[in-house]
């Protein structure tokens, strides 16, 4: 299988990338800046680092020239989530919320994950019973928002929405598209009180990627499998 995988620095793209390589996957794997030492640590014969930066269009057009050849599986899981190190956006509440911080989000976790998966969509449609799965989240779902954090909820919905129509799209006929909630796992952004380890969490997740088909096109699941109401 041939797998993409954006924002492979650390957490779940991390992961991601060590257990798909484990199991004898050729990796793709991108991330924003210089490679972390955890991600070289991994390099061998089947596994590619390239740098994509999911807001920029010359960088996504460099890493798909990069990255040539069909793909069966991208994990668009590049995103940033306010506050957090590295990144300088803030969240903030009413009162305080700033409209530039709100744009950066949206533009990391929403249009630059359907932007990269246009981009890549003629490697996927080339693959073996290709699919797109969009790193979403419990707080993307309007349903059991109930206070959810403005900007990163509002992100992971667009998110949803987007991915959503790309399934239903005459363009994407082929591709099984769907959003996946990781939940709260133990990353530098989960923190270390989340309830599930990285490790429990990315196994779940692949074993649901395993299972995607027709089916489940357009689908919102948790790593477990689950569907999440939207």
């Amino acid at each position: 299988m041939r797998v993409l995988v954006t924002g492979a620095s650390r957490g779940i793209g991390l992961e991601l990338t060590r257990q798909h390589l484990a199991r004898g996957d050729e990796v793709f794997a991108t991330c924003r800046g210089r490679p972390p030492g955890a991600l070289v640590s991994l390099s061998g014969p089947r596994l590619t680092i390239a740098p994509l930066d999911v807001t920029r269009a010359d960088s996504i057009r460099l890493a798909v020239e990069a990255l040539p050849g069909p793909l069966d599986l991208l994990w668009a899981n590049a995103g940033v989530y306010p506050g957090m190190p590295g990144t300088e956006v803030e969240e903030g509440r009413i009162g305080t919320l700033v409209a530039e911080d709100g744009l950066a989000i949206l533009g990391a976790n929403a249009v630059g994950a359907i932007v990269v998966a246009q981009a890549f969509l003629p490697r996927l449609k080339a693959g073996t019973s290709p699919r797109l799965v969009g790193l979403s989240s419990g707080y993307g779902s309007l349903a059991q928002n109930h206070g959810t954090p403005y900007w990163y909820g509002a992100s992971k919905a667009a998110l949803n929405m987007l991915y959503r129509s790309l399934a239903f799209d005459p363009a994407a006929r082929g591709v099984t598209v769907a959003v996946l909630s990781p939940g709260w796992s133990r990353t530098d952004m989960g923190g270390a009180g989340a309830t599930t380890p990285v490790e429990e969490t990315v196994r779940g997740m692949l074993r649901v990627a395993d299972g995607l088909g027709p089916g489940q096109n357009g689908s919102f699941l948790d790593w477990q499998g689950k569907t999440v109401p939207w």
